[in-house]
């Protein structure tokens, strides 16, 4: 059986994995000019200066390539599905049986009038090492879009410069998809003391010669300006091909496009409108379309949403459905607050904790069980 597989992330990583673990499959990697996989959640990192470049030059091939994986540096250029082939960009043609779309995604930026500052986007090693050239004599930096990326990318400036960072988030609370009101807030009060500045409740206008002007009129000094507002999916090979798109790849359960054989994994996909741009669902579109690219039955299955998090040193976690439980327990104390959050019948089915990450397995393993207590005892 002949899989071809486009781009060279970590969800192709995923897809590899699993294919190998087969001794009948003939695979090929279309992987273009773009070297790795690499853990991209890692980048602030680099940017704080807590690691260097070598992370992320790793080989990971090599051990697939001993295997029998064939790996291209060419571009894809369209999927011919009447004819099952991938066109290079160099025009040759590529045969298969499965097909396995990975093109991963890039960053979104806004189109906002700018008199003159310089604005950058986190996503690839080279937009970090970008960064830090960036970062020499910078006096107000400010990072629009305080989700995860966003707070830890404005730790890691906040480290390297020993600046102040403004955060600018158009929400009334902090990671309002991830953190309850009360654990957003005390959240905010700690990285309010390692030197973030959180800006919320509007959006950014304009871009000045000296400032970000908000929509609601108030204006941050500003020499530079970092963009962490999410993602666009590299969906336009597929589209042009004629596969179903809308923001992303669109998916079925079994990770498959609406073209026969063909499967999208990872940011460059989306199922039931849904593609957060995290880690657990690149791996889990992985696993799927892998197996089932080998003949395999497989449906995607996602556990309950979690996010594990961590800015300025300061740990957190979210476990589960915190919106639609019946009652809530919290503690709080001067760097911890934790809450559980139950059904009616009284069956933990959220969490969320910050300034400790030392409940967090024990949460896991509670979730879908009877409330226990003793989960607060800190």
């Amino acid at each position: 059986m002949k899989i071809v597989l486009i781009g060279n992330g970590v969800s192709s990583e995923r897809v590899l994995s699993e294919l190998f673990k087969r001794e009948d499959v003939e695979a090929t990697l279309i992987k273009g000019e773009e070297y790795g996989p690499y853990p991209r959640p890692r980048l602030p990192e680099y940017v704080k200066g807590s690691i260097d470049s070598s992370v992320f030059k790793q080989d990971k091939l090599s051990s697939f390539i001993s295997k029998g994986l064939s790996v291209m540096n060419s571009m894809a250029e369209r999927i011919d599905g009447k004819n099952k082939c991938v066109i290079l960009d160099d025009g040759r043609a590529v045969p298969y049986d499965s097909l396995i779309i990975a093109t991963g995604a890039r960053s979104n930026r806004l189109a906002l009038p700018n008199s003159g500052l310089p604005v950058y986007s986190l996503r690839t090693l080279e937009d970090a090492e970008k960064i830090i050239s960036s970062l020499e004599g910078v006096s107000h930096p400010v990072v629009i879009g305080a989700g995860l990326l966003g707070l830890e990318l404005a730790s890691a400036i906040k480290e390297r410069t020993g600046k102040r960072v403004a955060v600018v988030e158009g929400a009334s609370q902090l990671l309002p998809k991830q953190l309850d009101e009360r654990g957003a807030a005390f959240f905010e009060s700690l990285l309010e003391k390692k030197g973030l500045d959180i800006v919320k409740g509007s959006y950014p206008k304009e871009y000045s010669t000296s400032a970000v002007v908000l929509e609601d009129g108030r204006s941050l000094d500003a020499d530079i300006v970092f963009e962490s507002v999410g993602i666009r999916a590299n969906k336009e090979m597929a589209e042009a091909s004629g596969i179903e798109c809308e923001r992303a790849i669109v998916i079925d359960e079994k990770a498959m496009t609406s073209l026969e054989d063909v499967y999208a994994v990872g940011d460059a996909s989306s199922y039931k409108g849904f593609s957060p741009g995290l880690v657990y669902y690149a791996l889990e579109t992985a696993r799927v379309a892998a197996l089932n690219a080998c003949g395999g039955s497989e449906t995607l299955k996602f556990n309950p949403p979690s996010a594990s998090i961590e800015a300025s040193g300061i740990p957190a976690y979210s476990l589960g459905d915190i919106r639609n439980a019946a009652s809530v327990e919290s503690k709080e104390t001067e760097e911890r607050y934790e809450a559980l959050y139950a059904d009616e019948n009284g069956i933990l089915v959220g969490a969320v904790a910050v300034g400790s990450r030392a409940n967090m397995m024990k949460a896991q393993r509670g979730i879908g069980k009877p409330l226990d207590m003793s989960l607060l005892d800190f």
